[in-house]
């Protein structure tokens, strides 16, 4: 059984530019009724399909194609952040170029949901999945997603290294020390402000967070250190140079791969900004692309994939049937976690709001 948490950060970024090559077109309001027993019943047309994920990085990208490839199906996939896709997709909602969505978190879906961009849907593993994670009739979960401190286990330990964020920029001996966000189009980075802002909420203050909210955001953002595109915040971390970070859990395998380093996971006394990463289907006039992707997106949930995917990526999927293939590491990031408490579907609602203020404020 997996853990209860909050749920994080949909956006409304300015919609990207169009996919490249065609994808189905010509949204409806109201989609038609759909036989899944008999959609699911029948093997990949070969139909293509655009698949728009965040989740291409560590080889991922290549993976998919290729089991997507030999289980039957032809798709091209289109990366994207999370919060950039999200936009995407709602801006796309009269004119659809995607057809399936695969990584954005739970409260990412619910945005799409409400601006009508989803097809509703039902996989033949529904009843497989961690009875307590997010469920709708449009979007599914596959895996969760803490979002964790990290540092360099030859400089810190458990008692030396900070327990919560505001460790970071109160103590004098972690100033500069550690990574921060420099954009904000990707779940995780936003997921940290989110974690921090969710501590302040206050209705009086401005957007609703209170001014020690804001002055703690303000010092977060002055005392660390914002990593330039010629550096890469893993090797900073590996080098000491920057020796504390954050990363999302399915990153953590590949971190340990890539650099031979297990990182000193720092379990905040406030908990971790989590969410479920979820899979749908985009809503369009396009019934033959529509229903190939229903079936692809059954695919790619079903147990065998995930926990392929499970094993190869470190990812704490929740398809209880592939859970036995997660990474053992992971299983005890997974025992350890403690989901972060706090207003996560206000803090969604503004999150648009605090970003656009902290990059007009905060960063410089």
């Amino acid at each position: 059984m997996l853990l209860m948490w909050g749920l994080v950060l949909t956006a409304c970024a300015p919609t990207a530019g169009p996919a490249p090559g065609g994808a189905a077109a010509g949204a409806t309001n109201a989609s038609p009724e759909r036989n899944m027993a008999d959609i699911l019943a029948q093997q990949p047309t070969g139909q293509p399909i655009i698949v728009a994920t965040n989740n291409m990085g560590d080889g991922r990208d290549q993976w998919l194609a290729a089991a997507a490839k030999e289980a039957g199906f032809d798709i091209t996939l289109v990366g994207l952040g999370g919060g950039d896709l999200t936009a995407r997709v709602i801006g796309e909602v009269n004119n659809p170029t995607l057809n399936v969505v695969w990584g954005p978190a739970d409260t990412m879906f619910k945005s799409m949901q409400d601006a009508h961009a989803l097809e509703p849907w039902k996989p033949r593993w529904a009843d497989q999945i961690d009875g307590s994670v997010p469920r709708s009739d449009y979007s599914w979960s596959y895996e969760l997603q803490p979002k964790l401190l990290i540092a360099n286990p030859k400089l810190y330990t458990s008692a030396s290294a900070p327990t919560s964020y505001q460790d970071l920029w109160e103590n004098p001996q972690f100033q500069g020390k550690y990574a921060v966000p420099t954009d904000f189009g990707g779940t995780t980075n936003r997921a940290v402000i989110g974690g921090i802002l969710a501590q302040y909420l206050d209705p009086a203050g401005e957007l609703g967070v209170s001014a020690a909210g804001w002055e703690a955001i303000k010092q977060y953002f002055a005392h660390g250190y914002a990593t330039p595109k010629s550096e890469k915040e893993a090797q900073n971390l590996v080098d000491g140079k920057i020796p504390i970070s954050y990363i999302y859990a399915s990153g953590l395998k590949s971190f340990i791969d890539t650099y031979q380093m297990e990182p000193l996971i720092l379990y905040s006394r406030t908990g971790e900004p989590t969410n479920t990463n979820q899979l749908g289907v985009i809503r369009s006039g396009n019934s033959a692309a529509v229903e190939e992707s229903i079936r692809f997106a059954d695919w790619l949930g079903s147990a065998k994939p995930m926990g392929d995917y499970a094993s190869r990526y470190g990812s704490l999927v929740v398809n209880e049937q592939a859970q036995a293939q997660i990474d053992p590491f992971m299983q005890t990031v997974l025992q350890k976690t403690k989901p972060q408490d706090a207003d996560w579907e206000y803090v969604n609602s503004m999150m648009d709001q605090w970003t656009a203020k902290i990059q007009l404020e905060y960063i410089q």
